[in-house]
C-alpha cells in the first residue's frame, strides 16, 4: 500500500509545541520518511526557543497548511542552545483539520 505522504516534506514556517504553548519557532524545515528504517525525521532551523517549554514532554512539531495542521510527536531531539539547527526523530503524523 502506498503512503499518502511523499518521502520529503519541506516548508518555511513551523512550530515546536508543548501542550497549547509554542516552545520554539521554526524557519525552514524538512521532514523525511525513510522507507528503509520506516521512520520519520526532522531537520529544521530554530529562530526562537523557550528553554523551559523545550525541556517539557511531550513535544510536537507542527506544520500548518491552508486547511489543516500536521503534527508529529517528537521522540528524540538535538538542539544546541535556543537557536540554530535542530534534528529530531518523529512518530507518525496526525492531521488536525481547522
Amino acid at each position: 500500500m502506498r503512503s499518502a505522504f511523499p518521502s520529503v516534506i519541506a516548508g518555511v514556517v513551523g512550530v515546536i509545541r508543548w501542550q497549547d504553548y509554542n516552545a520554539a519557532a521554526i524557519h525552514g524545515y524538512t521532514v523525511t520518511w525513510s522507507h528503509e528504517r520506516r521512520a520519520w525525521s526532522l531537520r529544521a532551523t530554530v529562530v526562537l526557543g523557550d528553554a523551559f517549554k523545550l525541556s517539557m514532554r511531550p513535544l510536537c512539531f507542527v506544520a500548518r497548511t491552508k486547511t489543516a495542521d500536521w503534527e508529529w510527536t517528537i521522540d528524540t531531539m538535538t538542539l544546541q542552545g535556543l537557536r540554530g539547527p535542530l534534528t529530531a526523530a518523529l512518530s507518525a503524523p496526525r492531521e488536525r483539520r481547522r
